[in-house]
């Protein structure tokens, strides 16, 4: 079974379709890649996985549990995060207390070590941890956002645009973070502008547009694809 299952789904806000009839999956310990142009539909499929929208038709399995109308926190049980691409951290405490405000649904069992864990994958974040969020560079913050997330040691993590406005210098030390991540045993679902890279790294791929799929296979084969090059990769 895969681990998510998003099943003929279309989605949207009041009577506006933007998801229509749209399927994908993602399978345990694998990083799944969205990519496609603007008002393709990935933020929109992202907030219907994580129960912040409810599909008008179709269904959302997680974990073989039907999802498809669970609250948000009731999926963040089950053992999905979801790291939005804006307003993501705490700008107001510092990046510990960040992350023991993502360890608050498990509640302090453990805490210490379960910061310990995301400062060794975030090396800056430990030097760091004093600092308040909103003070830390973009780079930074998306670190933290992700590290907040991984303090419930997910089994999937949603990621919506991580690289969004970063150096390229950081948007490859971001794309390393979330290999790194995988290699943990934690599955990825990312939505992502910087569409090459990201399915360089991904294991498979989806290209979105009007809210469909319009092509689909492993990143290696889309980024071989000519016809996914000419209109979704710059040639």
């Amino acid at each position: 079974m895969p681990l998510l299952q998003v099943d003929a789904v279309t989605a949207g806000y009041g009577d506006t379709e933007i998801l229509r009839n749209l399927s994908i999956k993602v399978e345990p310990n694998e990083i799944v890649s969205i990519i496609g142009p603007n008002g393709a539909g990935k933020s929109t499929l992202m907030k219907t996985v994580f129960g912040l929208l409810h599909p008008h038709q179709g269904k959302v399995t997680f974990n073989d549990q039907d999802i498809t109308h669970a609250a948000p926190y009731k999926i963040v049980l089950q053992g999905m995060c979801y790291v939005p691409q804006v307003a993501n951290v705490f700008t107001t405490l510092t990046v510990e207390e960040n992350l023991e405000m993502g360890a608050f649904p498990l509640g302090k069992a453990n805490l210490a070590e379960r910061k310990d864990g995301i400062y060794a994958m975030f090396p800056k974040l430990r030097e760091r941890r004093r600092q308040l969020a909103g003070k830390m560079s973009g780079g930074e913050r998306q670190m933290v956002a992700m590290g907040s997330a991984l303090m419930l040691n997910p089994k999937l993590l949603l990621l919506d645009e991580p690289t969004a406005a970063l150096s390229p210098k950081l948007v490859d030390e971001i794309f390393e973070r979330i290999g790194h991540i995988r290699d943990t045993g934690i599955a990825i679902l990312m939505v992502e502008q910087n569409a090459r890279q990201s399915l360089q790294l991904a294991d498979r791929g989806y290209v979105l547009a009007s809210g469909q799929n319009r092509h689909e296979g492993t990143g290696k084969d889309l980024l071989a694809d000519p016809n996914v090059g000419k209109l979704y990769l710059g040639g």
